[in-house]
């Protein structure tokens, strides 16, 4: 008799939890949305909402920087060649950027796509005609390309203070997309807007 009662609380729990999960996997509760937003922006990827990859490159001086190291600022990353021609256009705006952002708060961060330039030599010929004064990392083996996904240069990234990708442009950026983009707003210096 005890088994039997057992038996029949057991079929009723079972149906009603089974119930509960068909209803919630059914519904676009705010819950489930809430779960799915949660496990998005915790992923680590490339791509908008993601935690973004970490990686760690050398700069023009041969010291080791990874994207880590600048937790708890935003960043902007622009990947780039020395013979793309649209990378030509947008670097004037891109220094010009630099001299107007809050270095405390905002970190403007190059990434040569170096594995398909002829030689580390015209990178920086290139990085001194155009008076470049940000940080500038060399991807050698093209690992950071491979591991962005980059359909094309330029390329330019926005990550917030935790890491997460809030913007990912395709193509030229011009100063009006920048100064007028949301991730930019209090984050340039008052003297030279």
């Amino acid at each position: 008799m005890i088994f039997k009662k057992n038996l029949i609380y057991l079929a009723i729990f079972s149906f009603i939890f089974l119930f509960l999960a068909f209803s919630y996997e059914r519904s676009d509760s705010v819950l489930k949305r809430l779960d799915l937003e949660t496990i998005t922006s915790k992923q680590q990827g490339v791509y908008k909402g993601n935690i973004a990859e970490d990686f760690q490159l050398l700069n023009s001086v041969g010291e080791k920087v990874s994207l880590s190291d600048f937790r708890g600022k935003k960043v902007i990353i622009n990947f780039f060649a020395t013979w793309c021609s649209p990378c030509q256009e947008e670097m004037p705006t891109l220094v010009q950027l630099d001299k107007k952002i809050d270095d405390e708060k905002l970190v403007l961060l190059g990434i040569n796509v170096t594995k398909e330039e002829r030689n580390v030599d015209d990178v920086r010929r290139f990085l001194n005609h155009f008076e470049v004064k940000y940080e500038v990392l060399f991807d050698g083996d093209g690992k950071v390309m491979k591991d962005y996904q980059l359909i094309g240069i330029p390329t330019t990234i926005f990550i917030d203070e935790n890491g997460k990708i809030v913007e990912r442009l395709n193509g030229i950026v011009t100063m009006e997309m920048l100064l007028d983009h949301p991730f930019l707003q209090g984050l340039l210096n008052k003297n030279n807007q």
